[in-house]
């Protein structure tokens, strides 16, 4: 039986905005049939009426409390795409804040492939941040620190960021719902449970290069933008290798600023709310480019379901 796997991501009400690039992205990367769905983390609700209306919307489940920390929906991802009905063996996850620039799912079945179809697995990438140490040395993580020591991880290991990921394991799943409930709020809690998780109990994880898979912080200065003679088709590339996903995410706001922005969706509507501006014009271009697209492609949508208003001057 072949396998399948599930798209997900996520967005709060402040977030839908900036998921916009994504979902056209993915389209356009996409393979017929296959569909992004987005996780409502307290999305509004002219913006819950759009996604249903795209066929894209996964419901907070009722087991979830309104207003949870969006940290602790994430790690809830599963729990999202059962209560939909969904049928599936793999969750394949991609934070909001990302755009498609290569045949990813094409890239994502070859992974599940290569696993056949009872192995469970991880296929992730390392944080630019470094290694586990390296994490602990840099933010005030003295929760993740206590998970550690209650196991035999090696701080050395490979911290791993969970921006884009392939997993396949109904207990680890199981099990980073839990913990993220219980645990005590602090930076990148989710992603820090689930690297206690990939190394303390799955048997299998599969490091992808992060120079295709999760380009992001200061290596998005160095990505290169190759455009032939139609708009469409454009290759961007890092370290002569071509990216698949670029993840518009940096410490300290050093490669990416975040800004409230309002764009017309129509004449007379606007849409509003955070997009993330990459630093390197051509990656920004790129990212603004699939955001108008989205907007023309969907405005009558957008118009009716609210997401969109009527502009007022002054």
């Amino acid at each position: 039986m072949a396998s399948q796997c599930v798209y997900l991501t996520g967005a709060t009400e402040s977030y839908f905005l900036l998921t916009l690039p994504l979902l056209e992205s993915f389209a356009q990367h996409a393979k017929p049939g296959e569909i992004l769905y987005v996780c409502d983390f307290g999305l509004s609700e002219p913006q819950k009426k759009f996604l249903e209306l795209k066929g894209q919307l996964l419901p907070r489940p009722p087991a979830l409390a309104p207003g949870l920390h969006p940290y602790r929906y994430k790690a809830s991802m599963n729990l999202f795409a059962q209560n939909h009905g969904l049928q599936y063996d793999s969750v394949v996850w991609i934070d909001s804040d990302c755009l498609v620039v290569g045949p990813l799912t094409q890239a994502i079945h070859h992974v599940i492939d290569s696993y056949g179809d009872n192995r469970d697995f991880l296929a992730i990438c390392q944080d630019m941040g470094g290694s586990i140490a390296d994490i602990i040395q840099t933010l005030p993580v003295a929760p993740f620190v206590e998970m550690l020591e209650r196991t035999s991880i090696s701080r050395d290991n490979p911290y791993l960021n969970c921006a884009v990921f392939i997993l396949r394991s109904p207990k680890t799943f199981k099990d980073w719902q839990e913990r993220a409930m219980d645990i005590k709020e602090h930076p990148l809690f989710e992603q820090n449970i689930l690297n206690v998780l990939a190394y303390e109990d799955l048997k299998e994880l599969h490091l992808l290069d992060r120079d295709v898979w999760n380009v992001h912080d200061l290596d998005l200065d160095r990505l290169q933008v190759h455009q032939d003679q139609s708009p469409e088709d454009v290759t961007v590339t890092l370290n002569n290798k071509e990216v698949l996903v670029v993840h518009a995410t940096s410490y300290a706001g050093r490669t990416v600023a975040f800004r409230p922005i309002q764009l017309p969706v129509t004449q007379g509507y606007v849409i509003q709310g955070l997009i993330r501006l990459v630093n390197n014009p051509p990656i920004r271009n790129l990212f603004l480019t699939a955001t108008t697209w989205y907007l023309v492609k969907n405005k009558n949508e957008l118009i009716a379901s609210g997401v969109a208003v009527r502009f007022a001057s002054g």
